[in-house]
């Protein structure tokens, strides 16, 4: 087997790995590395005995734990198709537009012009005056917000509030189960599983609502989860990304978790 020095795919070498999220169109997520160039992997499927060719800038972060396997994270869900690699797309249905109505042969008559109201222009004058004005006031905001150095202050306006109570979650590191969390940050005011328990990869949220964050475990098995990263409640922002044993961190993961 060749490999380039100082790879950070070495560390999966004699060790079964997984992807995440799983590539769609194949059915077991446990994979050997059999290869490794500049610019791609050859990676065995352990069940099928299928090898494929994985480009390396699909490739993310490898995780700090190997139990029950390594897990190799995907900057973006791909797909097996015709025994090539591709990244998925999700099929975009068109609706389709309503019929023109068809034009008659014989032109139709044009309708007298209207009479001019002098009410009518007054209202229009009001109406455009009213605008000048509105105009001028946010031009006025705009320029206010400039002066104070803020970007884009319209969407400043509207953004949302992902502030916390506080940030102990930044104390929290990839080695850290559901107790020594507990022990760093109080019991959760909840606990949930987001994923089925027959799951290659299991997913728990602990919930802190008055601090406004839920803390993320990840695990090939339950009583193994590990802290992966923090995200906003309720607007589920990403707070924090664990750092890895492999030098990046959990950023992969987090932008792929299951639905909670």
């Amino acid at each position: 087997m060749s490999s380039e020095p100082d790879s950070p795919f070495e560390a999966l070498q004699g060790r079964r790995f997984a992807f995440y999220p799983a590539i769609r169109g194949i059915e077991h997520n446990e994979w050997t590395l059999e290869q490794e160039t500049w610019s791609e992997i050859l990676a065995k499927n352990t069940l099928s005995g299928d090898e494929i060719w994985v480009p390396r800038n699909h490739l993310g972060e490898l995780s700090s734990s190997d139990r029950p396997v390594m897990i190799v994270g995907l900057k973006r869900e791909l797909q097996y198709r015709s025994g090539q690699i591709s990244p998925y797309r999700k099929a975009v249905v068109e609706i389709p537009s309503a019929p023109q109505p068809r034009l008659s042969n014989e032109a139709e008559p044009e309708p007298p012009p209207p009479l001019r109201d002098s009410s009518t222009d007054s209202l229009t004058f009001s109406l455009i005056g009213r605008a000048i004005l509105i105009a001028l006031g946010v031009l006025f905001v705009g320029t206010f917000f400039a002066f104070e150095g803020v970007r884009n202050p319209i969407a400043r306006l509207f953004e949302a509030d992902t502030s916390t109570t506080d940030q102990n979650y930044l104390n929290l590191t990839a080695q850290d189960d559901y107790y020594i969390v507990s022990a760093k940050l109080g019991p959760p005011a909840r606990e949930e599983w987001i994923t089925d328990e027959k799951a290659e990869l299991q997913f728990q949220a602990l919930f802190y609502p008055e601090r406004h964050y839920v803390v993320i475990l990840m695990g090939g098995v339950r009583n193994e989860a590990r802290y992966i990263g923090t995200v906003h409640e309720p607007h589920r922002k990403i707070l924090d990304a664990a750092r890895l044993s492999s030098g990046g961190d959990a950023s992969a993961m987090m932008r792929n978790l299951p639905d909670f």
